[in-house]
């Protein structure tokens, strides 16, 4: 059986929305121990001074939790390389993840998919997660005027809600309104004077039941909303999808085991339909030799489907959930062409 990949998680949010102050505070935390962290930067997580007490010039420091914090030393691709044989050298000690900070512009997609293309990368590494800070104060007028912020959060599994206790009542109330229409597959969390628990960020990226849930929610509309894409004139009970701001969430569901042959076919039929309109896909499928699968992709490229070591919910195996933008909801809901005959 080969080895396990080393799960690897994206930290993404916008300019200013507190991804440096979480990470601050995340390395020094020995919940975060086992850990590297890839930064932008040292100076932005206040590490300058270890470099220096260290007496040193590397772009990988070991912390009093365990942690390893690095910089992004050219391609991120070339970084791991680097991070993983220093590790199989023992020139720094072994680590059971890696957390990923991107800039504040960064559309996630291309990341994920230049990890699933690189054959070292994809070999060693697996994304677990996307995780997306948003801020409280300015996140509502970010997302309404930013392509970039809505990307971030409507690719994300995980939200972190930060500046919550210096945000108004009103501005807590519309980042969640507008969170509640991008994001509605999103587990969201907030942030507490900028702490948060490390396994908010290391947990997996794999279907909650809010997560199936929030994807079929109907998206929350202000008082006196009348905005055409906000879903208004038509009753979501039952709905299978969720359109706001162009970003579609389209649930799947699936009673029976798939085929290996039968997924193949609905990842291509999927990649074929919506081209680069497709931004994620993930969910949790029992296969035809009994076990339980987590499976995802990024845009067009989909990761080999993981197997569970532990059970999930039985609710959740044979959900999935399609995020796309620009994308007709017929078009996600005739995937299903490929969905059901992947049933045996």
């Amino acid at each position: 059986m080969a080895a396990a990949t080393c799960p690897l998680v994206l930290l993404t949010g916008f300019l200013g929305s507190g991804k440096s102050t979480l990470l601050a505070r995340l390395i020094r935390d020995p919940g975060f121990a086992d850990t590297a962290v890839i930064v932008n930067e040292f100076g932005a997580v206040g590490l300058d001074h270890a470099l220096v007490s260290a007496g040193q010039e590397d772009t990988a420091v070991l912390l009093d939790s365990g942690c390893i914090c690095c910089t992004l030393t050219s391609s991120l691709e070339e970084t791991l390389e680097d991070l993983y044989y220093r590790r199989e050298r023992g020139e720094i000690p072994a680590f059971a993840r890696v957390v990923v900070e991107t800039t504040g512009l960064a559309d996630p997609g291309p990341i994920a998919n230049a990890l699933a293309g690189g054959p070292f990368v994809a070999r060693f590494f697996h994304l677990a997660a996307i995780v997306t800070t948003v801020d409280s104060v300015h996140g509502a007028d970010q997302l309404a005027a930013f392509d970039e912020a809505r990307t971030q959060v409507a690719m994300a599994d995980r939200l972190i809600v930060t500046k919550g206790d210096v945000a108004t009542p009103g501005q807590v109330a519309a980042v969640a309104a507008a969170l509640d229409r991008l994001a509605p597959h999103a587990d969201r969390h907030a942030a507490v004077s900028g702490a948060i628990a490390p396994a908010v960020v290391l947990g997996t990226g794999t279907l909650t039941s809010r997560t199936a849930a929030g994807a079929m929610a109907p998206p929350a509309c202000p008082p006196g909303c009348d905005h055409p894409d906000h879903g208004h004139g038509h009753d979501h009970a039952g709905a299978d999808h969720v359109a706001q701001h162009g970003f579609v969430s389209q649930v799947l569901r699936l009673d029976g085991p798939v085929t290996w042959a039968g997924y193949a076919a609905w990842v291509r039929g999927l990649q074929t339909t919506l081209g680069d309109r497709l931004l994620r896909a993930k969910g949790v499928l029992a296969f035809d030799d009994g076990a339980v699968y987590a499976v995802q992709g990024v845009r067009l490229l989909f990761d080999p489907p993981r197997r569970l070591d532990w059970t999930p919910d039985p609710g959740l195996i044979g959900t999935l959930v399609v995020i796309a933008r620009d994308a007709d909801p017929a078009d996600l809901a005739a995937t299903r062409i490929w969905f059901d005959a992947a049933a045996v």
